[in-house]
């Protein structure tokens, strides 16, 4: 019995969030964060505590869009043009009665 590859749209669109969110980070890291930094000048621990946090997540994003991108190539939708048939719903299969699974015991 050959089975079909199983198709995760799910999958694809997850990590093309990701990868969108990514970038949307490093937009922001480069036009944007230096005004954050600058605002946070009046505390010197508030101001460090943010420089690591945005260095950790720079850090973080680059391994996560990479993986977003190896994500996308794996699992990617169907092309158009495939079409996928299903049984109508009058047709009887041939391969077994309807109700097979509770044989003739029950009542």
């Amino acid at each position: 019995m050959q089975r079909e590859r199983v198709r995760y749209p799910l999958s694809y669109r997850r990590a093309r969030t990701a990868l969108f969110a990514v970038g949307l980070f490093w937009l922001w890291l480069g036009l944007c964060s230096a005004d954050f930094i600058a605002g946070l000048s009046e505390s010197p621990i508030h101001a460090f505590i943010a420089i690591y946090a945005l260095a950790v997540a720079a850090l973080v994003s680059l391994p996560a869009a990479l993986l977003a991108g190896a994500r996308m190539l794996l699992t990617r939708t169907r092309r158009a043009g495939e079409v996928l048939h299903l049984p109508v719903r009058g047709e009887a299969s041939e391969t077994a009665p309807a109700h097979w699974w509770y044989g003739s015991k029950a009542s």
